[in-house]
């Protein structure tokens, strides 16, 4: 995907994969890349935007801002490894599959969601059982649903 800067191309962008460009050029400085996803926050209207004290500056986001690259079970929880290397519990309750049957997931206290990378995916389908239809995550003794969502 070409991101050279033109009048509509927004100053910072996050691509599907979670990839980071400024002014149409990718971010490639680690800390610079986790010091913006500390940064990240969404406004009322949903707009998402970074502020490091001088104003915000908006930030276009291709799908989720976030994108879970492992899962861990331990008993009876589930913890996420996020693309800014943080982890995280998974809330149950918060994990939705979209109509293109990719999961995601509410994060950082359900503000933002994240979207399942294909390793984290197929380790999440292992906990899954499907009851005509529907799909429940297993997690300890207890079944959870997860809501199909359709955009």
């Amino acid at each position: 995907m070409n991101h050279k800067k033109n009048s509509s191309t927004p100053r910072i962008y996050i691509d599907r994969d979670c990839n980071w460009f400024q002014d149409g050029m990718p971010i490639l400085h680690k800390r610079t890349y986790l010091y913006n996803n500390k940064l990240l926050q969404q406004d009322e209207q949903g707009r998402f935007f970074i502020d490091e004290g001088r104003g915000k500056v908006y930030v276009q986001v291709e799908d989720a801002p976030f994108i879970i690259k492992d899962i861990e079970k331990q008993n009876e929880n589930i913890y996420i490894t996020l693309n800014d290397e943080s982890t995280e519990v998974l809330s149950y309750e918060n994990l939705f599959i979209n109509e293109h049957n990719i999961p995601y997931t509410k994060v950082r206290n359900g503000m933002f969601n994240a979207r399942f990378s294909r390793p984290a995916y197929y380790r999440l389908a292992e906990l899954l059982v499907n009851k005509g239809n529907k799909y429940f995550l297993l997690a300890g003794d207890k079944e959870y649903f997860i809501k199909q969502i359709k955009d």
